[in-house]
């Protein structure tokens, strides 16, 4: 900062505008544990996971496909879900319409089977081509009345898998992996109906998000050149990928408080002794971080009892949310695509400043029905 921070009687004001880190990625890619045994093989496997340096282990109740109960048509599979619960199975009908190129060389699906444990589902052509297709895929793609709750993914451990001196990603980083290793285990001897699955992150954005709220009544205390430079520090701040994900890394487990994290869910990123990516960031002039996480390619929120999902019949009501209130075909279903990539995101929001700090340049905002200022955008 150009200016040293004291600490006032009343809201102080440095610069006009504030500043924070925004992450995000591309859609995951999904993967169950069996895939990560299938790389040296699998070269569009490889291909899909470069890049991807966070990973989320989650799990939900087993979802199985019926194989006693299905049947295929004109490229339509429709058939039954089997859904694990406390109190015993469940059955949703599916419609699940095939898409796309299944065996990489233009042809058509001609024949479906479900394997017997109702895991996956295989796919041919009855010339000799087949592939498999895992029943979490079906999960995602078919139409069908799964609810909510059921597809809800609970975020059990997060991680990261980046090298720095050779390329290394999280499908590397999985391969040998004890906290998974006794994931599994566990969900084996004390979960049986749960299912544990793979999501892979990239994390490849990232822009500065300017603020000018607080309070405007507060004259700044910077000189024009000085708020020039602030804005371009800013406006221009990066640092490298690898840190990126450490950034991502740290935001997210202190956000979803997963069961099988054990450092940095306790961590305060407000503290002065920072974890040593946050005092970059705060470097940089940036004194927030936001990190962006969806899983809207595959129709399943993710959870924990410290992060549940966004319930947006709170914020639009249940009509408006889910209800057909435009007349226009195009603008509905535009609508509708927006509200689901809403539902299904997760927004990790943290100050690194504490109030007090924030009063000597950010000055928190006080918002109507409340009496103490909470920090501005990032919260306290």
């Amino acid at each position: 900062m150009d200016l040293p921070h004291q600490r006032p009687t009343a809201s102080n004001r440095l610069y006009v505008a504030e500043g924070s880190m925004h992450l995000y990625s591309s859609s995951p890619v999904v993967l169950t544990p069996a895939n990560l045994y299938d790389l040296k093989q699998n070269s569009q496997l490889k291909e899909f996971t470069e890049l991807c340096n966070i990973y989320v282990v989650a799990a939900r109740g087993r979802i199985f496909v019926d194989p006693l109960r299905f049947n295929f048509t004109d490229g339509v599979m429709r058939g039954r879900f089997i859904v694990a619960g406390e109190s015993g199975p469940t059955h949703v009908d599916f419609v699940w319409r095939i898409s796309g190129d299944p065996f990489g060389d233009g042809s058509k699906v001609e024949e479906v089977g479900v394997s017997e444990n109702g895991t996956h589902v295989h796919l041919s052509n009855g010339a000799g081509s087949g592939t498999v297709v895992p029943a979490l895929r079906l999960v995602a793609e078919a139409r069908s009345a799964l609810k909510e709750a059921q597809r809800d993914l609970e975020v059990l451990y997060i991680g990261q898998g980046i090298g720095r001196s050779r390329a290394r990603t999280a499908l590397d980083r999985l391969q040998n992996h004890s906290t998974l290793q006794r994931i599994l285990a566990d969900a084996v001897t004390f979960r049986p109906n749960m299912e544990v699955i793979l999501l892979l992150y990239r994390f490849e954005h990232s822009r500065s998000i300017i603020s000018t709220g607080g309070d405007l009544r507060a004259e700044p205390a910077a000189t024009p050149e000085q708020e020039q430079a602030h804005m371009r520090r800013m406006s221009g701040a990066n640092i490298p990928r690898h840190k990126r994900i450490a950034l991502a890394e740290a935001a997210l487990i202190r956000h979803f408080q997963p069961h099988y994290n054990v450092q940095i869910k306790s961590s305060d990123f407000a503290a002065k002794k920072k974890l040593k990516v946050l005092a970059e960031v705060l470097k940089l002039d940036l004194t927030g971080v936001i990190v962006e996480i969806s899983s809207a390619n595959i129709r399943s929120r993710l959870r924990t009892a410290s992060a549940p999902p966004d319930d947006l019949s709170t914020l639009f009501g249940p009509d408006v949310a889910y209800g057909d209130k435009l007349d226009d075909d195009h603008l509905n279903a535009a609508w509708q695509d927006q509200l689901h990539q809403m539902a299904h995101t997760q927004y990790a929001r943290f100050a690194l400043t504490t109030p007090q700090e924030r009063d000597t340049f950010m000055h928190g905002t006080v918002w109507h029905g409340s009496r103490e200022r909470d920090g501005g955008p990032f919260g306290t």
